[in-house]
This record gives C-alpha cells, sequence and structure tokens, in this order.
C-alpha cells in the first residue's frame, strides 16, 4: 500500500505542484489550503507524512504541526520555508520534523526531503517500539506470576487500555467444551460505554474471530461492510480491534479495543504491542486456569486430611464426654480470629487442625482423672497437665502435622509466663496457641459440667476480660469478643 502524504500550503500552485511530484513517486496525496481545514482531515484519516508551509495566515505551520501531533502520534514531517524563515525550520525541527525544504525547491530536492523523512521517522520509531517493548515484557513476566485469573485479567486489560489510548477495553474468555463465549468477562468501562456495547461486539463480530482465529480492525472505513459502518455509526465508536488469544490452535478468549470519535485510530504499532501482550496473558491464562485446577486439587485433599485428623479428635471426645462438639466448635471459631488478625493463609491452615487436635494428648490420660466430678488432686492435676506434651509427642509422628506440634504444645502456656510446660510468656507463644487458649478457656467456661452448670456468656465474657493481658493475649481476647458480638449463637 502506498504512503500517504498531506500537503498544507495557502497557495494552491504549491499544493499543485508538490502533489503531481510525490505523486509521479508514487505517493498518495491529500491537500489542505489551510492549517484549520489539514486538522480536520488528520481527524478523520491516518497520515504517513505531513508537508507544511510555515507561513500560513491563521494557524501558521508550527501551530498546525503541533496540532496534528496530538491527533496523530505516529507521523513525519517536513516543513517548507523561504530562506528569510530559516529559524522557523530550525524550530519545526525542534517540535519533531523531520526535516525540511527550502522554497524555491526543484523536484529531486522534495522527493529527496520526503523520502529522508519517512526514513528517519521509520528508524526513530522502530527505535521507540523497542524501547517500548522492554517494560512491555516486564508486564508480561508481571501477568506470568499472577496465578489468579480475575485479577490476571484485570491487569491485562488496563496495561492493553493505557499502551493503546483506547477508550474502553474488555477481555471474553471462551469456554472450551463449547467455543462460546463465556459471561464471566472483566470489562473497563469508562462514562459513556456500556456492557451491552461489548455483548453487541461479541454477538457481531465474536463469532467471525471465533471461527477465523485471526483478528478484525475496523478502522478502515473503506475495507468496512455496511453493516459494520452501521454498528461503528449506532455505537458513536471511530474503531474497534478484536484480537483473539490463541493457544494450540484454539482460541481461549478475545480482546476487544475501542476508540470514540476524535480519538486517533489504531495504528500497527498498537497491534504489534497488543499482540506480545496478547501472546503472553494466553499463556498466564493457561497457567491461572492449571493452577485453579490444582487448588481445586488441593483443597479437596485438604478437606480429606482434616476429615480424616477430626476424627482422630473424636476419639478424645469419646473419652471426655464433657466436652463433646469441643474440637468443632473451637475450629469455626479459631479461623475467624485468625482473620481478624490477618493471621496468613498457611497459619490458619495449621491452626485449624491444632484447634481440634490440641486435646489429643488426653488420650495418654486416665479416663478417671478426665471424668472426676469434683476437684483434681495435686497429683491427678500434674498428670492432666501433661497432655499438651503428650499430644505433640503424638503429632510429631505424622510428618505434614509438624507445623501443628508447638500450637498444641504451648497452647496452656499463659500470657504473663506463668503457664507450661515452657512458660513461654507474651509473643514468645506462637500465636495458634494463643488463640487455642482464649477458646479453650472460653468453652471450658461455658460448658456443663457434672459438678457445675456453665457459665452464663456474660459471665464468661466478663473473666475473659478480667484476665487479658495476663493469663490471654488482650489482641486475641479482643477480636474473640468482635467475633462473638457479630454470631453470638456460635460459642
Amino acid at each position: 500500500m502506498s504512503q500517504s502524504i498531506l500537503i498544507v500550503d495557502d497557495e494552491e500552485h504549491i499544493r499543485r505542484l508538490c502533489s503531481e511530484i510525490l505523486k509521479r513517486e508514487s505517493y498518495q496525496t491529500f491537500t489542505a489550503a489551510s492549517a484549520k481545514a489539514a486538522v480536520e482531515l488528520s481527524r478523520l484519516q491516518h497520515f504517513d507524512l505531513l508537508l507544511t508551509d510555515i507561513g500560513m495566515p491563521g494557524m501558521d505551520g508550527l501551530k498546525l504541526l503541533q496540532t496534528i501531533k496530538d491527533n496523530q502520534k505516529e507521523i513525519a514531517s517536513v516543513v517548507m520555508t523561504g530562506y528569510g524563515t530559516i529559524d522557523n525550520a530550525v524550530e519545526a525541527m525542534k517540535l519533531g520534523a523531520q526535516g525540511f525544504v527550502i522554497k524555491p525547491f526543484s523536484q529531486e530536492e522534495l522527493v529527496q526531503s520526503v523520502e529522508d523523512a519517512l526514513e528517519r521517522y521509520r528508524l526513530f520509531r522502530e527505535n521507540m517500539r523497542l524501547k517500548l517493548l522492554v517494560p512491555l515484557f516486564e508486564v508480561g513476566k508481571t501477568l506470568l506470576c499472577d496465578l489468579h485469573l480475575k485479577s490476571l485479567l484485570e491487569t491485562f486489560v488496563r496495561v492493553v487500555l493505557k499502551e493503546t489510548r483506547s477508550d474502553a477495553a474488555a477481555v471474553m474468555l471462551v469456554d472450551d467444551r463449547t467455543n462460546t463465549i463465556k459471561p464471566e468477562s472483566c470489562f473497563i468501562l469508562p462514562d459513556g460505554f456500556s456492557k451491552e456495547t461489548f455483548q453487541r461486539i461479541e454477538e457481531t463480530f465474536g463469532r467471525w474471530v471465533l471461527e477465523k482465529k485471526t483478528p478484525l480492525i475496523l478502522a478502515d472505513e473503506d475495507s468496512l461492510t455496511n453493516e459494520m459502518k452501521s454498528f461503528l455509526h449506532q455505537s458513536g465508536l471511530a474503531s474497534v480491534v478484536t484480537l483473539p488469544f490463541v493457544s494450540k490452535d484454539r482460541i481461549t478468549g478475545i480482546l476487544i479495543l475501542c476508540k470514540k470519535h476524535g480519538n486517533a485510530s489504531f495504528n500497527q504499532s498498537d497491534l504489534e504491542l497488543t499482540s506480545i501482550l496478547c501472546g503472553q496473558a494466553t499463556i498466564a491464562i493457561e497457567n491461572a486456569k492449571l493452577f485453579e485446577v490444582i487448588e481445586t486439587k488441593n483443597r479437596e485433599l485438604e478437606d480429606f486430611y482434616f476429615e480424616t485428623v477430626n476424627a482422630l479428635a473424636q476419639a478424645i471426645e469419646v473419652k471426655d464426654v464433657y466436652t463433646g462438639g469441643h474440637g468443632d466448635r473451637l475450629v469455626d471459631l479459631a479461623i475467624s480470629i485468625a482473620e481478624r488478625l490477618n493471621v496468613s493463609d498457611e497459619e490458619k491452615i495449621w491452626l485449624k487442625y491444632a484447634a481440634a487436635l490440641h486435646d489429643i494428648g488426653k488420650i495418654g490420660v486416665k479416663e478417671t482423672i478426665l471424668t472426676k466430678p469434683g476437684k483434681l488432686t495435686p497429683e491427678e492435676y500434674e498428670e492432666m497437665k501433661t497432655h499438651p506434651a503428650k499430644g505433640a509427642e503424638i503429632l510429631r509422628e505424622v510428618k505434614f502435622l509438624a507445623p501443628v506440634v508447638p500450637i498444641v504444645y504451648h497452647h496452656q502456656e499463659r500470657y504473663d509466663g506463668k503457664g507450661y510446660p515452657s512458660g513461654l510468656s507474651g509473643h514468645q507463644i506462637p500465636i495458634g496457641s494463643r488463640i487455642v487458649a482464649v477458646l479453650d478457656a472460653f468453652d471450658a467456661m461455658t460448658t456443663n459440667r457434672p459438678y457445675r452448670r456453665g457459665l452464663p456468656m456474660d459471665v464468661a465474657i466478663n473473666e475473659l476480660r478480667r484476665h487479658s493481658g495476663v493469663q490471654f493475649d488482650p489482641q486475641v481476647v479482643e477480636a474473640f469478643l468482635q467475633v462473638i458480638s457479630e454470631s453470638p449463637h456460635t460459642a
């Protein structure tokens, strides 16, 4: 396709002369008699080069050069000037012009100036493109590191929206089984756009892209069908790009980019950069999908492990009939407290096991002590105090429960350091142990025993408050009280 040149001069014979010379060199030429007319043309059509006089009535060539470059970022330029205005030509070069020609000029001088300007701009654009690719590859690495599909799509769409200066963007994923667009899509919809617009694009052009597996670019009016032109007109859009994500010869998603009238149409650089990002996003999306499958399998395996471990915890409650349901009650509350305290996801997993298993050491305590209706003797109490250590010893035999061992071992420590078995204090005590300690005490206070009825909740809450900072971690107590105030039936 021949390169297009916009010629601007208020003198008709200059415009005609330049046009004839450049047409003979196989350029496509357009002319404008004023800077104002040239600006209007630049809003309707892309030009490869602007050839403009500097001295014109109204808006001069320098101002025109600035305005055109605002509308079309990628355009080479040559200014025409007389001998007396060389300073203006230098100023034009500072504004980004690639060359100038001095009037009167010969045919050879004009053609050479245009060719040199186009070549300089080509090299400049190539250099800029390479510079731009470096950060885009960095973005690509970011995408590949994000294994959560929703945040991955949001990051991708925002990057593409910024890099292409689009007015709106969306990613629509394709169902592998039905080869249809999924309803869960990621949209960036500034004011003036609606999801209905994108849904119409999907209905009108999505099937075409799915079948052809190639991009569909709605920008060049001459190449559009009447249906496409009608759609753009009705939607208030100047140009639309629909790009497929292709993985192993199948479409996994579609990117939609839109620009309104007044915004420069998509250019080759936009398509190159977007294609690179789409390629990286395709790999990232496949990784995220695989990660979701693995996560699902891990959750299923985790549930199986926990159910098995919980069954072991039930064996404890068979021996100690007064704590029936004790472990189950603590698990849910422990996780709620941990979320309030911003405990890590990994620590929450081990806390769940610890809440269920913290009393497993009671298997090694005599049943007569566990079920004794009255106060324990000092000897009996000393034996009861061995259950954290016995529990830790049992759990050490199960390798995958290794992180649970210290939580169980220290769950009878006190915040003031007067607990057992190690006499740890404050934050020396594992956070899981501090959480279990509060829950264990509260559950013991509110559970009915043969020698006493369980305390009313308000009394037990006052006891926790009274011992906060002494026996219990005050932050854990506060978090626990917040949890039960919102869901009092859980305690």
